[in-house]
């Protein structure tokens, strides 16, 4: 059949290719998904602290007190822990830029520095985003990167076309792969058995990832979901303006987070917010303590004294909002809870599975095709 050898030409000729890149974008978007784990059990002193009695610094205070542990640096953001035992994550900068994220003692403001791992981490994000390739977001390896995840919606659709059942056949064929096979037959089972059981998992993963890739499909996306435009609100996770950009003295954030503290019972499992100038409203992003993952963001709005300006919470927001915010969570497979980031890790780590068990059944058919080549000739 025509269409059908064409699909199958077109899946192993990605295969080979874009699969290279799929491989490991998969292994270090696995590694990816453990990071706060990893950095949280080699950091102990630094991403956790000793709960003490005592209360802990309010938000003005954490400002002034890091004037004095890091002179010449202003903060930008600050990540509140609502755990007694876990430290403040800051963002301090000592001129343009986003500045650099340091774990601060949420007690007394000593700055306990970076997680121990955090650049290990850094580099795998870089490699997984765009490949280490010069240009970072903005070069080659965001295209490259895109373009596999466009190939592996392909890859998946047309295996399942290509493994679709003429007739009734056992689901024990369907799903279970044959280990007592070997060679070809072996080859071919893991890779269609395994890559039914993932399909699911990766066509998550690949239409998720494009979000990141391709500015086109993530305003068509937003439109899906929600729709409006991406141009009608600002982008999500870009901070307030830096402070030596803007005019007018600082406010004081106390007031804005003690009303945010009473209107929750101070229950938060984390609370962002950055220092604000005169005539701004304070924004305080918040999850829950019973957030159902870490994007599940709720919005406050305050004025300096403590009044309410508006409050967005993610439990309210439409489905669509709430997708369109939790990109990433989809993407590692968290929003569905421990067994969705599991699963969603070892589909990301079994990448190489189908490139190697591809390649080898290519590499199969050639020798077999040379086989028959040599025969034909020796019978004629």
């Amino acid at each position: 059949m025509p269409v059908r050898n064409a699909l199958f030409q077109l899946h192993w000729f990605l295969g080979l290719t874009a699969g290279l890149v799929l491989m490991l974008v998969g292994v270090t978007g696995g590694i990816l998904s453990v990071e706060d784990e990893v950095t949280g059990l080699m950091s102990p002193g630094i991403v956790t602290v000793p709960a003490r009695e005592g209360p802990r610094l309010t938000p003005d205070a954490l400002v002034t007190r890091l004037k004095d542990e890091a002179p010449g640096r202003r903060v930008t953001l600050m990540v509140l822990n609502g755990a007694p035992d876990r430290a403040a994550r800051v963002r301090l900068a000592d001129g343009p830029g986003r500045g650099t994220e340091t774990y601060v003692d949420p007690y007394d403001g000593r700055v306990l520095g970076p997680a121990r791992g955090e650049e290990v981490f850094d580099t795998v994000r870089r490699l997984h985003r765009w490949l280490l390739l010069p240009g970072n977001g903005d070069g080659w390896g965001r295209t490259l990167t895109g373009a596999s995840a466009l190939a592996l919606v392909y890859l998946a659709l047309s295996g399942l076309y290509l493994r679709w059942p003429k007739g009734r056949r056992d689901w024990r064929i369907w799903l279970k792969p044959a280990l007592n096979r070997r060679g070809r037959a072996l080859y071919w089972s893991l890779h269609a058995v395994v890559g039914t059981w993932m399909l699911v998992l990766y066509l998550m993963m690949a239409l998720t990832g494009l979000w990141w890739s391709y500015g086109w499909y993530r305003d068509g996306a937003t439109f899906l979901l929600t729709g409006r435009s991406t141009a009608a609100a600002p982008a999500r996770g870009k901070e307030p303006r830096e402070m030596g950009k803007r005019d007018g003295a600082p406010v004081p954030l106390d007031p804005a987070f003690a009303a945010f503290a009473t209107a929750t019972n101070g229950r938060y499992a984390t609370a962002s917010l950055a220092p604000t100038r005169e005539g701004e409203t304070i924004r305080i992003r918040a999850v829950a303590a019973d957030a159902s993952h870490f994007q599940a963001r709720d919005e406050w709005r305050f004025h300096p004294d403590g009044s309410p300006v508006s409050r967005d919470l993610y439990a309210e927001r439409a489905l669509g909002a709430r997708l369109t915010g939790s990109m990433l969570a989809l993407h590692e497979g968290k929003f569905f809870g421990p067994v969705g980031w599991i699963a969603f890790m070892l589909a990301a780590l079994a990448m190489p599975l189908f490139g190697v068990t591809g390649l080898l059944l290519y590499l199969g058919r050639r020798r077999s095709r040379r086989r028959h080549a040599a025969a034909a000739v020796q019978t004629a």
